[in-house]
């Protein structure tokens, strides 16, 4: 009797501790569950915010384009790579439908396949004023910079255009940047939207291009300018006034840094209500990787509230938040994970759609593949300050920047070959 009294009591409370166990893993577990049903509203109300803003933008921000005369303006390429569609992208700049410009390509080589190419297309353009121009100066951490720097000095014209040799332009791109240069406005950037990619890997980057542009246009539609430096449009004496070239000489992210030193002289960065075509092509997975992550560590370096924030405008995490919260509605978890991720992958195409920018059969695969990416590049980011840009290794901190380099760098420059006509 005595020992099983003993028995009664010693298994009572063993079926106590088994209970408060019980009852602490279900806590755990509803815990996550409403956390994950707290993330997967937040980023759910945050995509569909985006996704509107981004389809009214190009109507928003028209009717803030006010600007009507037409300057003359000094349009830069500069150039290294013969990349993908480099040919076409070229050859938009010769085309638009502009009263008054001149075209610089600024080239750090004497000779290249890249030049060999633009000059030929430059001549099948005599109607407009072009320079070749040798910009070998190593003062900049930013291999474009350096690349600005000699077109930049040389420019005949207050109002210059820049944009990268992989931006194929509509016509009237040029003109529509200039409408949007309106009283109080410093810097006009284009919103990139990707093109013509070639392969898996060209089309994973693709996806990743085109859903950081729906985020810029969500920006631009709440009147929020980044500087993105695919195309641009600002004064050379308004970057004077701010210190010119030698004070942004110190950043890989020269397009953030005018954009700030404009800020800091009362002037605005704004997106014109046209994008910029960029051109894809086949890629790598290496070089995929290795833009993505250089692009996570600039943002990181540069935007240090937002930056640890991304994963909250991501579907895979979104997709896990609502795998947690599936529970809370009597849904299994596989099914919260696999619905997020198709509504949200029929949503962007949707909106691709929309917007006319491309689609294909792969663009399921892709939509996974971008995702993967983009957390790996995320996550390397916080380890890392190492990043590759055009084939050349450099530390975003420091860059490859001689302590003895002297703003004067800029201002030495070599003409190479010059051909005015028109």
């Amino acid at each position: 009797m005595v020992e099983n009294r003993q028995l009664g009591h010693g298994g009572g409370e063993f079926r106590q501790g088994a209970g408060l166990t019980g009852g602490r893993i279900i806590g755990v577990a509803s815990f996550f569950s409403y956390a994950g049903a707290v993330w997967w509203s937040v980023a759910a109300a945050f995509f569909c915010t985006t996704l509107g803003l981004g389809l009214a933008q190009p109507f928003v921000q028209r009717r803030r384009a006010a600007r009507k005369d037409r300057p003359p303006i000094s349009a830069i390429i500069p150039i290294k790579l013969l990349d993908p569609g480099f040919a076409t992208a070229q050859a938009s700049m010769f085309v638009q439908d502009y009263p008054a410009y001149e075209v610089l390509i600024g080239a750090a080589e004497q000779e290249s396949p890249a030049l060999d190419a633009a000059r030929c297309i430059a001549a099948s353009h005599p109607g407009v004023s072009c320079r070749f121009m040798r910009s070998a100066g190593t003062a900049a951490v930013s291999p474009k910079l350096n690349n600005l720097a000699t077109p930049l000095a040389s420019a005949s014209h207050d109002l210059v255009f820049t944009k990268d040799s992989n931006i194929t332009l509509d016509p009237g791109t040029m003109a529509a940047f200039v409408q949007n240069f309106t009283q109080g406005v410093g810097l006009v950037v284009g919103v990139p939207v990707a093109v013509r990619a070639r392969n898996f890997a060209g089309r994973i980057e693709a996806f990743s291009i085109n859903g950081h542009a729906r985020l810029l246009l969500a920006a631009s539609a709440l009147g929020v300018g980044f500087g993105v430096g695919k195309a641009m449009l600002f004064r050379r004496s308004d970057l004077a006034k701010a210190g010119g070239i030698a004070v942004i000489s110190d950043t890989l992210a020269e397009d953030t840094a005018i954009s700030m030193v404009l800020a800091r002289q009362g002037l605005k960065t704004v997106f014109s209500h046209r994008t910029a075509a960029q051109e894809t092509g086949a890629r790598t997975f290496r070089e995929i990787y290795e833009r993505q992550l250089r692009w996570s560590i600039v943002r990181r370096k540069h935007e240090r509230v937002t930056f640890p924030l991304e994963p909250m405008a991501s579907p895979l995490p979104a997709a896990v938040a609502g795998a947690l919260a599936a529970p809370l509605i009597s849904y299994p978890a596989w099914l919260g994970f696999s619905l997020t991720l198709l509504l949200w992958f029929c949503a962007e195409t949707g909106f691709a759609l929309c917007k006319g920018w491309e689609v294909s059969r792969w663009s399921p695969l892709t939509f996974l593949g971008r995702e993967i990416l983009a957390l790996v590049a995320w996550l390397r980011a916080f380890t890392t300050h190492d990043v590759v840009w055009a084939q050349v290794r450099f530390d975003a901190r420091q860059g490859v920047r001689a302590p003895a380099c002297e703003p004067a760098a800029f201002l030495r420059h070599e003409a190479g070959d010059r051909r005015d006509s028109g």
